[in-house]
């Protein structure tokens, strides 16, 4: 079952990263949320409901003006009004998946602050919820740090200074899943 989802993981997340080097963008958000409730489906049975619930309530928090246009009601629109929900999902999740909670709360942390684009958290959190441990986590910040590294030197080399770049995000979280899988593998994990 492991390499059939591995399998599965590989070739939307290969689909997608070709939209986001060619465009800047997938060509719906449909590419995301449907892996993202299938992976919410995945982790409820596998007995983690909490992170699902967190993950629930962090997509709803990023679709809050949709929510409050829909209700008609003003005050969803807050941030305010969902901390105490956010708050309730990350304590329940953080007892079973620390570093997944995490995780995700920085991932959507990210998104909400415009430093990552949608569909790159909403990946990253569908990932995280098939693949929550730490060894994913680690092999997901080693392939950023590496990328951001071999950047810096790029623009070192042609511009003589170190620049900030905007990378897509997708091939580097297909690498990252790649990458956990070859540790898996080799049983470094």
């Amino acid at each position: 079952m492991d390499w059939i989802i591995f399998i599965l993981v590989v070739v939307w997340l290969g689909i997608v990263s070709w939209f986001d080097i060619r465009k800047s963008e997938i060509p719906h958000s449909a590419w995301v949320i449907i892996p993202l409730i299938g992976a919410c489906f995945y982790r409820a049975w596998q007995g983690n409901w909490a992170l699902v619930l967190l993950t629930i309530l962090v997509a709803a928090v990023s679709e809050r003006e949709r929510i409050s246009q829909l209700f008609g009601w003003e005050e969803i629109e807050k941030m305010i009004t969902w901390f105490p929900l956010l708050f309730l999902g990350a304590y329940l999740s953080v007892q079973t998946s620390p570093f997944a909670t995490l995780a995700i709360i920085g991932f959507w942390a990210a998104w909400e602050l415009k430093w990552w684009g949608g569909a790159d958290a909403m990946a990253t959190m569908t990932i995280i919820l098939i693949f929550s441990e730490i060894t994913f986590i680690l092999a997901f910040l080693i392939v950023h740090v590496i990328a951001t590294i071999m950047l810096a030197i790029r623009s070192l080399v042609k511009e003589n200074k170190v620049c900030l770049h905007r990378i897509p995000g997708l091939p580097l979280l297909l690498i990252a899943v790649i990458s956990f899988q070859v540790l898996n593998f080799v049983g470094i994990t």
